[in-house]
């Protein structure tokens, strides 16, 4: 499939991150819901890409990543960084196939701020994550 023909899907827009680390992983978009969080959705392109011609695991732990740490970081409105992460791989991506990020918060604390994030290709789970985050100053 190629990536020169993507259609953004609807309600979709770029989403323009702070890090430049993640901004060098390509362009990744946000779609905003009624509860004020926002999905992250991205297409799989050349570079995302492993040895097998699937998407890499770093590659799929950056997107759940940046989806909590955005999420997070506006429910909180300040500064926070991942303390730990678990993720669990559960199918794949391909080349050209379009993913979604979408995060729960489950628990707030004054140090700590815990939540899930479900990967999704299509209607399969690709990977599921829970991170606990903390803020920084």
């Amino acid at each position: 499939m190629s990536t020169s023909a993507f259609v953004l899907p609807q309600g979709f827009e770029e989403h323009v991150s702070p890090s430049s680390f993640v901004l060098a992983q390509g362009p990744m978009y946000k779609r905003q819901r009624e509860d004020g969080s926002s999905i992250i959705g991205v297409r799989v392109r050349e570079q995302h890409l492993n040895l097998h011609g699937i998407a890499h695991g770093g590659f799929v732990a950056t997107v759940v990543d940046n989806a909590i740490g955005y999420n997070v970081a506006t429910a909180l409105s300040g500064s926070i960084v991942t303390a730990q992460m678990n993720i669990d791989y559960l199918s794949c991506a391909r080349l050209g196939d379009w993913i979604e990020a979408e995060v729960l918060i489950t628990r707030r604390g004054r140090r700590m701020c815990f939540a899930e994030c479900t990967l999704r290709n299509g209607n399969a789970l690709m990977a599921r994550a829970s991170c606990i985050l903390v803020p920084i100053s």
